[in-house]
């Protein structure tokens, strides 16, 4: 078994995120103080999306802390997971968020109500200061971490929604038109809208174990056929850990004759084409001279269920009692 730890810690990486969680927790209470008060949909909404942004710094350095941690014999592949439910939480919460902005403005367009500009002046500048503040403290170091990086484009989204206060103020205190608070709020809430079905769908996804969205399984399989000495591929499966740390496991079937020096030689070009061509984190291959019955486990073998028509989405399988590692 082979693994490549693709996300690479640079050391001021976890001083910046503590630093941005702080600040966008401290100005995500003023913001979301400040909209009740003035009854700002936009400032509201904006500050939901400041939630999330607080979310996504908190789980960058949750992340970055489990990933330090080794593998027990209970969680064997240590509480990378946790990056994912965390993520799932998240979107959950941000998706609420949105559907109550949405709602707000519903309400707002009908019935307008007088709002105070100033309080949404001072608000938004707290906000540009702070964001452009942590957008270059974090520059740097996003480029070299990827948990970082989720979190910077967080922020960056925040520093959008200050624009958006700011001109909804504008067009509030020069021309007294009151709706487009509500309209721009409920703009910018079907924009939460959508960024929190996306973090939804991604952690289901992860969670169900499918195939990551960048790799084709068939693909896969076609090119480790095509290794000098191996007959077929069954039992291929492929899913996502944690965050660019895809897995892969199959059975190769090789020739009744082949020698030990052979079988290292299809195991290392195995390997190498998994993580080298396909970008797998790690790979655990059985190398097999038959092919064993496993009445049980037919379900899960996408070669079989693609010999009857039969295409299914799939996760991690049994592999058996002789199972060669590398």
């Amino acid at each position: 078994m082979t693994g490549h730890d693709h996300a690479v810690h640079a050391p001021g990486s976890k001083r910046g995120l503590k630093i941005a969680a702080w600040v966008t927790g401290a100005y995500f209470v003023f913001e979301m103080a400040v909209g009740l008060y003035t009854g700002s949909v936009m400032v509201i909404v904006d500050a939901a999306h400041t939630f999330s942004a607080v979310g996504g710094v908190v789980l960058a350095l949750v992340a970055m802390k489990i990933a330090r941690k080794p593998p027990t014999a209970r969680q064997t592949f240590g509480g990378q997971r946790a990056e994912i439910i965390g993520a799932l939480m998240n979107g959950a919460a941000l998706l609420v968020m949105a559907l109550v902005a949405l709602t707000m403005g519903a309400m707002r367009l009908q019935s307008p109500i007088e709002l105070p500009t100033t309080p949404m002046f001072v608000v938004a500048a707290v906000g540009l200061m702070t964001e452009v503040w942590l957008i270059a403290l974090m520059y740097k170091d996003q480029k070299e971490d990827i948990n970082t990086r989720g979190a910077f484009w967080h922020v960056v989204q925040t520093f959008l929604g200050s624009f958006g206060i700011i001109a909804a103020a504008l067009v509030i205190h020069f021309t007294g038109f009151l709706l487009i608070d509500p309209i721009l709020g409920m703009a910018f809430g079907v924009m939460v809208l959508v960024a929190s079905w996306g973090i939804l769908r991604d952690s289901i996804s992860i969670l169900m174990e499918h195939a990551p969205a960048d790799i084709d399984v068939d693909e896969v399989c076609a090119s480790l056929q095509a290794i000098d000495g191996v007959r077929d591929v069954h039992h291929p499966h492929a899913w996502t850990l944690t965050s660019g740390k895809h897995i892969f496991s199959g059975h190769l079937r090789i020739d009744d004759d082949s020698s030990a020096e052979q079988h290292a030689r299809i195991l290392d070009e195995a390997q190498s084409l998994l993580v080298n061509s396909f970008g797998f984190y790690f790979a655990t291959l059985q190398l097999e001279t038959f092919t064993p019955d496993e009445a049980g486990a037919h379900g899960l073998d996408l070669a079989r269920g693609q010999e009857h028509g039969e295409h299914q989405d799939h996760g991690p399988g049994n592999t058996g009692s002789r199972e060669t590692e590398q």
